[in-house]
């Protein structure tokens, strides 16, 4: 067998000399190349491709090089002065609360073609939050805020990225990625900063405000029962759950008052007062105030549930009569939350930034084990006085700040004076 390697080795040193004039040295070391990784940047770095990178599994992500986010405290310890809003300040102590106090570990991508800038936000939050002032029928007290959270309250707040660039003058246009309010249509909220505050852009925005009136009124819609389906460019297709998004929706009805009435005699003592489970004759029965649970069940469904013996213990309870089972269903989804904006597709200005995301939409969950990536697609110019125009070969470099929050409408960390750079075409 040796002789044979041996002969082997000597046909191939022959071979080579032939064919290529090559020298063969029998113990020099093959070099492999080595792999084209990700590395870390001072700055952003948009590289000109032609394949455009419209998913965030394009080959383009895997290797582009990136910008590491040392995120620092930017507003902290602030609660909405806004009556009947409560339990939306999540990260009062930025950071020690941000991500259950982990470091996020935020970085950025980016890349550009001809016409359109392409940016990859990669960082984790251990928890979705995919509520906005939601809408809860006495709810929870707020620990940081006083005031009665009797009847109706707007309660909870979602994860939200912000990228804020510098337009020259005091003007800054302001990204808005909302996991409640814009990325189950495909997009970002466009703002613009004149200096006295974010404004929406031109057009409608993604989101309306599900109310009658102010944020202890109570909803105007909830869910009408039909399955939110939705085909978006270029996220793709994706269903919405709608125990969180309301898209699909009819006039809420239902006289909470009676409901609560209904519920405190016939229920609680099962199901607790406040709809925890912790009831007066079952300690640890079924818990009925998780976030979206009654927003997922249509009427038809509670009540084939709940009437029937062999599946609901407390069958005997349920109303027999159609409008006190409405007001207890009206009771119900005031326990688990009901979405406290509905949404709709974007016009004008305020549809210039579309956005695709690792996130599962047909069924949140609660756990985010993988983080978020949040994709965002703009026009290098749209044409629009509100948007900044990008102009890679006469500009390459612009200002930008980068904020995330987590469960919360002010409070947010984050890093400024980044730059993104724009690298000429090869």
């Amino acid at each position: 067998m040796a002789t044979f390697i041996k002969s082997n080795r000597l046909i191939t040193v022959i071979a080579c000399s032939i064919i290529t004039g090559c020298t063969y040295y029998e113990n020099e070391p093959i070099k492999i190349p080595e792999p084209d990784v990700p590395n870390p940047t001072t700055t952003l770095e948009a590289s000109y491709v032609t394949t455009i990178p419209n998913k965030i599994t394009s080959n383009y992500w895997k290797t582009a090089d990136f910008l590491p986010i040392t995120a620092q405290n930017q507003v902290t310890g602030q609660v909405p002065a806004d009556d009947g809003l409560f339990n939306v300040s999540g990260t009062l102590d930025g950071l020690l609360d941000f991500n259950l106090g982990k470091d996020p570990e935020a970085s950025l991508k980016a890349a550009y073609t001809d016409d359109s800038l392409y940016i990859l936000v990669s960082w984790k939050d251990t928890v979705y939050n995919a509520s906005q002032g939601n809408w809860l029928y006495n709810g929870p007290t707020d620990p940081d805020k006083p005031g009665s959270t009797a009847g109706w309250t707007s309660q909870r707040s979602d994860d939200k990225l912000i990228l804020s660039f510098d337009m020259g003058s005091g003007k800054r246009d302001i990204w808005n990625w909302s996991l409640a309010l814009s990325e189950p249509l495909g997009f970002a909220i466009d703002m613009i900063d004149n200096g006295s505050g974010d404004i929406g852009d031109a057009g409608n925005k993604s989101y309306v405000r599900n109310t009658i009136g102010d944020n202890r009124s109570g909803p105007e819609f909830d869910w009408n029962g039909v399955q939110q389906e939705l085909q978006r460019k270029p996220a793709g297709f994706t269903i919405l759950d709608p125990g969180y998004y309301l898209l699909n929706k009819k006039n809420f009805s239902g006289d909470l008052i009676n409901g609560e009435a209904i519920y405190q005699v016939e229920c609680a003592t099962c199901h607790g007062v406040t709809g925890d489970g912790e009831g007066t004759i079952n300690p640890v029965g079924i818990r009925l105030n998780k976030p979206g649970q009654f927003n997922r069940i249509t009427r038809e469904a509670l009540d084939n549930f709940a009437s029937d013996g062999g599946q609901h213990e407390g069958a005997i309870h349920y109303p027999s009569t159609d409008s006190d089972r409405d007001d207890l269903f009206a009771r119900l989804r005031g326990f688990s939350g009901i979405p406290g904006y509905y949404l709709e597709n974007p016009s004008g200005s305020n549809s210039d930034i579309h956005t695709v995301s690792n996130v599962q939409l047909a069924k949140i969950d609660g756990g985010n084990s993988k983080g978020y990536s949040v994709l965002l697609i703009r026009a290098l110019n749209t044409g629009n006085a509100d948007d900044i125009v990008f102009n890679p070969s006469t500009q390459p470099l612009y200002d930008f700040t980068i904020d995330l929050m987590d469960n919360d409408v002010i409070n947010r960390i984050g890093s400024i004076t980044k730059q993104l750079t724009f690298k000429p075409k090869q």
